[in-house]
Parts: structure tokens; sequence; C-alpha cells
């Protein structure tokens, strides 16, 4: 994922360039759990890293399900060099105000997300977003939406369809893959909903100490519960057909509202996370076909194909392929796209 983020942040780098980057790093100002006011009045908590330093500078955004606290080497450098960098929690998640719901808060979320970080003070309006897996989801439903101030996005290691090859594949549950996935994300709801349940003063009058109610679950024992950590997963075994439901949140279905500058990457992997990016990539192929039909701006590029990428986004990624025959991984593909 290391790699994925590299080359996320060099397109991004490059498609909203900072014209104020001297040879000579700036000292760098760090502000943790900012408030991001929804339009549904929800507070989000946002992470930013900017230069200590007068002036307006482009924004690196990303918004995760993970923990932006992960963000921390990746904000400092950056801003160093002259970005703005923000990594916020997703509505529901760690810091930020909300229930946890996978893919459907995104878009709105993102959309306001993009307009508050363009409107503050030491922005210059631009704003690039990028990161892999579900962070991809954040950046294609957001761009869907329309944000004005969204100069570009670099989602990897993701996909179109959240439906097949993510949930199901080929019609059937892929039962490891959202099993584990979801037990990992109910971790932190679980912990949100049973946070202020502890009660050691009540507890005190509990003999034998043995029977001291450490997490005080006992008036609540729905909190553990499926539909309470994960009440998605549920939705996703009663949707087992391609309908209304995940047409709602389907990146195919609206590629050509997608206009901003887009980079994506499909890393060479194994098991189920393949066909995940393999949605992506497949999806992509169509939509670069009927664009290039259409005379459109879109460049489409793998190992042989580089000429037909803009020559910013070439050199990135045969430093790309360079490191990949180095390191002895799996090749990978890269699509690239101009609006």
């Amino acid at each position: 994922m290391s790699r994925c983020l590299l080359l996320c942040s060099s397109v991004l780098l490059l498609a909203v360039s900072s014209p104020l980057v001297a040879a000579d790093q700036y000292p760098i100002h760090y502000e943790r759990n900012v408030a991001v006011k929804m339009r549904d009045g929800v507070t989000l908590r946002a992470d930013i890293y900017r230069p200590k330093v007068d002036g307006k500078f482009p924004i690196l955004l990303q918004r995760t399900p993970y923990n932006k606290d992960s963000g921390f080497q990746f904000g400092m450098q950056a801003a160093a060099r002259g970005y703005v960098v923000i990594f916020e929690d997703v509505r529901g998640r760690y810091a930020s105000e909300g229930e946890w719901y996978t893919f459907k808060n995104e878009p709105s979320d993102g959309y306001d997300t993009v307009e508050w970080a363009a409107a503050l003070p030491y922005s210059d309006g631009r704003v690039g977003m990028f990161g892999g897996s579900y962070v991809g989801a954040t950046q294609m439903l957001a761009a869907i939406a329309h944000p004005p101030h969204l100069a570009g996005i670099c989602p990897v290691v993701t996909a179109s369809n959240y439906h097949e090859n993510w949930t199901y594949t080929g019609g059937a549950f892929a039962q490891w893959f959202n099993q584990d996935w979801t037990s990992g994300l109910a971790q932190n709801t679980y912990e949100r909903l049973v946070g202020h349940q502890n009660d050691p003063v009540g507890g005190l009058w509990a003999l034998p100490l043995t029977d001291y109610p450490i997490l005080n679950l006992g008036k609540r024992p729905d909190l553990g519960s499926n539909a309470s950590v994960a009440p998605y997963y549920l939705d996703w075994l009663a949707h087992p057909s391609y309908d209304d439901y995940w047409k709602s949140i389907s990146i195919e279905e609206h590629f050509s509202d997608i206009t901003v500058p887009a980079c994506t990457s499909r890393p060479g992997m194994t098991f189920s996370s393949a066909d995940h990016s393999r949605t992506l990539w497949e999806s992509a192929i169509m939509a670069v076909a009927r664009r290039l039909a259409k005379a459109s701006n879109w460049w489409l590029s793998s190992v042989g194909m580089l000429d037909r990428c803009p020559r910013s986004a070439m050199s990135i990624l045969v430093q790309t392929q360079r490191s990949r025959r180095m390191s002895g991984s799996s090749s990978g593909t890269t699509i690239c796209s101009k609006a």
C-alpha cells in the first residue's frame, strides 16, 4: 500500500503543484481534530498539516474510515514541501461524529469537505484527493457530486461496483472478505457504542468482586449484535442481486459524471483484492474506449502503452515500473485521465 500512496501522492503533487515549493523545507504547523461541519449539522474531525508561513497552498485531502492518525508521516513530509495536507475521519469513525454506514454518506460528505478545505484561509482553492481501497471510493463518490474546487483524484486498489467483485463474486457472497472487513470495521463502532456504558461507581456494590460488570452491558446486550455494530452487513445479505441498493452507490453507473483529472493504479495482487481492482480496471477500459471514441482527453497506460499517457504522468509510471522490476514485485496497471 505504501507504493500506492507514493504513486497517488506523486501524481497529485504534479496535478496541483505548488508554485511556492522552495529548495529549503518549510516549518510545519499541525492542527489536530479540526471541526468540519457537514450540511446536516454533523461534525467530522480532521488533522491539518501545513507550511508555517504566510501564503496560499494547494490541498491534498484523504478521507478515511481507518483512522486519520495514520497520515502523520506523509502529512509532515508534504507540508514541509509546500502543501496543505488534510486527513479526515469519515462519518461515524474514530474522532468524527455521526453513524457509520459504508459508502452512502461519501458523496455529500466528500463534497462538503472539499469545499470546506478550499475555503481555508491558507488554501489556494485547489483540492486533490488520494488513497486506496475504501479511500478510493471516497474520492470517486465525491467526484460524482461535482465539488467545484476538486482539482483531481488518485484512487487505487479499489472498485467501481460494490456489488460485483466487492461484496459478491459471480453471484456468490464473498464470505471471507466481507466478514473479515466487517469485523475490522466493527471494532471501532463497538468501542464507540460501549464507551459510555462503564460505571465503576455503580459497580462498587457488586459482590462477589468477580461479578463486577466491567463493560456494564447487562442492560444493553444488543450493543454487541450485528444490527448494532454492522447493519450494512445485514443489508448486503438482504440484497444479493444488483438492485437499486447497489446502483445508488455504483461508480460505473456514473462514470460520465467524473469530470476531474484522475489517475488510478492496479498493482499486482492475489486473492479477493484482485477481484476488487479488476472491476475498476475493466470498467475503466470501457470508459476509456467510449471517451476515445468521442475524442476526449483520457489516457490509458500500462507496460508498453506509456506513449498514450500525459508527459507528467509518464515520468511517474516509468519510475513506478522501474521500482517494481528492482523489487521483483508483479507489474501493475495505471489509468490516467484528464477532463
